[in-house]
């Protein structure tokens, strides 16, 4: 199983020089941007781990002493990358960095720690408001409901009684419109056998016409041909003293 440290916290490895765990840091604030760290707990409590880690594997002595809590607990750790000097002077400021460390360590917790209840009694509050909300609601919902119901009753029986009177007045008025329809169609059929006859005679009338037309057609070109011969002949006579040329 992976043993969760500072440096992966940071993305790091135990070897890594000041600069990159610098470089690492400066990645991870990118990846945490204001805005969703004043929206996303989860994000804050990561990047206030990041940070922390940042401060404690920045300095020299800090991160020396949690090197050797690493290598007490079995953990191997590379010290080659930095050095640390020796004496009491260096011990001290050790110190300095430890308790330094631990007091923020401790408010950084206490912060997180009231950050987190005071987040938790704000969403029982909302959830709390919320559920008063959603039911009071629902009761006027039922309350609109039932008003609605009885409006729609009342409104159903005024539409049922209109509709009655609507298809009464229909019934008489249709029964009116079929006797007159039943009397224009009489008048429209004698007017149609009436305009048929007329028609028919006119037609007989053109037929008669045509036939009386084409019989003196017939005549006129009788006539015609005869005087044709007649003039002939009397050409024939005047040329040939024939009848015939």
């Amino acid at each position: 199983m992976t043993v969760k440290t500072l440096y992966s916290v940071l993305g790091v490895a135990p070897s890594a020089y000041p600069e990159e765990i610098g470089d690492a840091f400066d990645r991870l604030k990118l990846q945490y941007p204001k805005a969703k760290l004043d929206t996303d707990e989860n994000a804050r409590v990561r990047f206030l781990a990041a940070q922390q880690a940042y401060e404690t594997l920045s300095n020299p002595d800090a991160r020396s002493l949690y090197d050797q809590k690493l290598a007490k607990a079995g953990i191997n750790v590379n010290t080659q990358a930095y050095a640390v000097a020796d004496g009491d002077t260096g011990w001290i400021s050790t110190r300095n960095v430890i308790v330094a460390g631990l007091i923020l360590i401790l408010i950084s917790g206490m912060w997180v720690y009231h950050a987190r209840q005071k987040a938790r009694e704000e969403r029982e509050t909302a959830q709390r408001v919320l559920r008063l909300a959603e039911e009071e609601k629902r009761r006027q919902a039922e309350i609109q409901a039932q008003e609605e119901a009885r409006r729609q009753i009342g409104f159903e029986q005024s539409q049922q009684r209109q509709i009655e009177a609507r298809e009464r007045q229909l019934r008489m008025e249709s029964e009116r419109i079929g006797r007159q329809v039943s009397i224009e169609q009489q008048n429209a059929q004698r007017q149609a056998e009436a305009q048929r006859r007329q028609e028919q005679y006119a037609i007989e009338q053109r037929q008669r016409q045509e036939q009386n037309a084409k019989r003196q057609a017939e005549y006129d070109a009788q006539r015609r041909l005869q005087e044709e011969k007649r003039q002939l002949r009397e050409l024939c006579m005047k040329r040939y003293s024939r009848p015939d040329c």
